[in-house]
């Protein structure tokens, strides 16, 4: 069994845990699986056999910003890792990339969804290009989102955007590219210099269509992501491990290729 890392999971201070789960249930009727904590985060992924978590935190408002990114350099260790949060057009943005990268974390996460902004909107580029210079990942939440409306932000096309416009800058489209877009994420992603991952993907889409835009994307840009505790990781893995794909792209997938991009 290979070693396996979770590039996209999700969890909350103890204080705060079961108030965000609530909220987040209410906003998206949908189901948690753990409760949010770290710990139960941690219980999760020995179940799983799962090596590495990296936690995606998102801000909804500049104010959270410094506090959700101390708080995520604290829970690291003991396999749990962690991308850090800048909330678009908060003032001191640059300055809080530095400290991310000072940190010690090797990505942001984006959510153009709960923060409100286009990916490919112009006003964004700066950000982009003090990513790109501090070596640190971009993952973005890509496509619909449950808890919202269309029209979406986070649309393959606009992504695709991005990567044209900045092609030193690691880019990660969550849920294979776009959730519930992925006829846009053929047309406009597959075979971009880009990395798209599994999360919250399997039972919304149909197992061959998966292969091929895994296939067609190639299985070196594919990374295992669960977005728990919105999904159960130990069936993720077996998921995985149930594809009709080689032992190798099994590996590459759940494995090699976020270790190579997280530098381990």
């Amino acid at each position: 069994m290979t070693k396996i890392i979770d590039i996209h999971a999700h969890a909350f201070a103890n204080e705060l845990a079961s108030k965000a789960i609530s909220a987040l249930l209410e906003m998206n009727h949908s189901r948690a699986i753990l409760d949010g904590t770290v710990s139960d985060l941690k219980t999760s992924m020995k179940r799983a056999g799962i090596s590495i978590s990296v936690l995606q935190p998102v801000s909804t408002k500049p104010s959270q910003v410094r506090t959700i990114n101390d708080w995520a350099k604290g829970v690291v260790g003991n396999g749990v890792l962690s991308f850090g949060t800048i909330y678009p057009g908060q003032k001191d943005w640059e300055e809080e990339i530095d400290r991310i990268r000072e940190l010690g974390m090797s990505g942001v996460k984006l959510h153009p969804e709960f923060q409100d902004f286009y990916p490919d909107d112009r006003l964004m580029f700066p950000i982009y290009e003090k990513l790109a210079a501090a070596g640190l990942t971009l993952l973005f939440h890509a496509g619909e989102d449950i808890a919202f409306s269309a029209p979406f932000h986070g649309t393959p096309q606009r992504i695709s955007r991005v990567v044209d416009n900045f092609p030193s800058l690691r880019i990660i489209a969550a849920h294979l590219g776009g959730f519930r877009m992925w006829d846009q994420v053929e047309q406009y992603l597959l075979g971009k210099e880009l990395y798209l991952d599994t999360s919250y993907t399997f039972g919304h889409l149909a197992t061959d269509r998966m292969l091929r835009i895994m296939a067609k994307h190639s299985f070196d840009r594919i990374l295992f992501g669960t977005d728990s505790p919105w999904t159960d990781q130990q069936v993720e893995v077996k998921q995985i491990l149930e594809l009709d794909i080689s032992d190798q792209a099994k590996e590459k997938i759940l494995w090699a290729n976020s270790a190579r991009l997280l530098g381990l």
